[in-house]
């Protein structure tokens, strides 16, 4: 996830979180939904609020509205946040004297960006509710280590983390308070282009790439124009393929499931760093991933996963999370030519079985897995559309 400041500039020093008690290292859990990581915290001593814990976010956000008035927080300025599918940005105001608190560890008081409406519908995208993003001021403080295998999140006091043999090494520039890497892609025609890319922890895909940013990116011939996802202000278009290879450090990856976001869409491009795109939690949670800021170096350990093909969706449904608790999987869209819009399925269609398995016992992540299995052949799905049950057999295949 990728936020920017838009208006005269951000006057911030640079806050920070502390163990509550004198130690090296502290070890706590994380839930995963939808390859995004979400803690509990307490927000000057309310809650708990779900939060997620995202490197490509600059300054840490609220993102629920209603938290405002719950928690009395205080305007200091209106600024305008830009970020993807934003065309003028979305408004929000700063606020002070933020102390947030979990798993033994607390903040100074912070100074954070409160929007006065949810721009990012991470509730309805992951299926559980979220009220916002701790980015930079966490992470910028420890040294961190993210175990996706366990849910395990490890924070150490800097300098005294030792990575040991079974750790590569990559060195990892923070700019614009975000963590970047260089990294080799090869699309289609066998060369490949040096890239820089966003570490992005908010990112649920494997790898998304800038077209504008170099000539020599392109997108291949196969490939499905859609949504791709919702961002600031607005629906994210784009084009959606495999790149032939991605050499990230020693690793190297093949048919990486690319993104290629349309820029008439994006603001990126005005935010003053040289990228190429991003690299989300889908290829990361292939590695235990150790961020250190403060010397510039990201370590990866790979894990029994490191070889997992890249799955994408086979049917062609994109899920997102209805009703008061996010636990009502509806059709937010059907990809034009897919198994799904073959079958008739509607946007609004409600799932409410899987291979005859009621939803209720299962999250948006494990549906993605079944829609997603490159060995399955066929789906059953039972869907509600108004009064009306629906039964259906649907056929799996490639998309991409």
């Amino acid at each position: 996830m990728i936020i920017s400041l838009v208006g005269n500039g951000l006057a911030q020093a640079q806050p920070y979180f502390y163990f509550s008690e004198p130690r090296k290292k502290k070890s706590f859990s994380f839930e995963f939904h939808r390859n995004l990581m979400v803690v509990d915290v307490m927000i000057n001593g309310h809650g708990p609020f779900n939060f997620v814990l995202d490197t490509g976010v600059g300054i840490s956000t609220i993102t629920n509205p209603s938290l405002k008035q719950l928690l009395n927080l205080q305007r200091i300025r209106n600024v305008l946040i830009r970020g993807l599918g934003g065309d003028e940005g979305s408004p929000a105001f700063l606020t002070s004297d933020v102390k947030i608190s979990f798993s033994g560890i607390e903040s100074i008081p912070l100074t954070m960006v409160v929007f006065e409406e949810d721009p990012f519908f991470l509730s309805t995208y992951l299926g559980v509710k979220v009220d916002g993003i701790l980015g930079y001021e966490f992470f910028s403080s420890f040294v961190s280590k993210i175990n996706y295998q366990e849910n395990l999140l490890t924070v150490y006091a800097p300098g005294t983390y030792n990575p040991g043999r079974k750790y590569d090494f990559i060195p990892m520039v923070v700019h614009s308070n975000k963590p970047f890497v260089k990294a080799l892609c090869t699309l289609f025609d066998g060369s490949p282009i040096s890239v820089d890319l966003l570490v992005d922890t908010g990112a649920g895909f494997p790898l998304s790439l800038e077209t504008y940013s170099d000539s020599g990116i392109r997108i291949p011939a196969k490939h499905l124009e859609m949504q791709l996802g919702l961002g600031l202000s607005g629906i994210i278009h784009g084009s959606l393929a495999r790149s032939e290879e991605l050499k990230l450090g020693n690793f190297l990856f093949r048919e990486v499931v690319t993104s290629f976001p349309d820029y008439d869409d994006w603001q990126t491009r005005l935010e003053p760093i040289k990228r190429n795109g991003s690299i989300g939690n889908f290829l990361l949670k292939r590695f235990t991933v150790v961020f250190d800021y403060g010397n510039g170096q990201l370590f990866l350990k790979p894990t029994h996963r490191i070889k997992e093909p890249f799955k994408y969706d086979r049917v062609g449904i994109d899920l997102v999370g209805g009703g008061e608790d996010f636990n009502h999987f509806v059709v937010h869209h059907v990809k034009v030519n897919s198994p799904a819009d073959e079958a008739g399925i509607l946007e609004d269609d409600e799932v409410m079985e899987i291979n005859f398995q009621k939803v209720m016992k299962l999250d948006l992540g494990a549906i993605d897995e079944i829609l997603s299995d490159p060995d399955a052949k066929n789906v059953w799905l039972k869907l509600k559309r108004v009064d009306e049950y629906i039964y259906l057999w649907i056929k799996m295949r490639n998309l991409i």
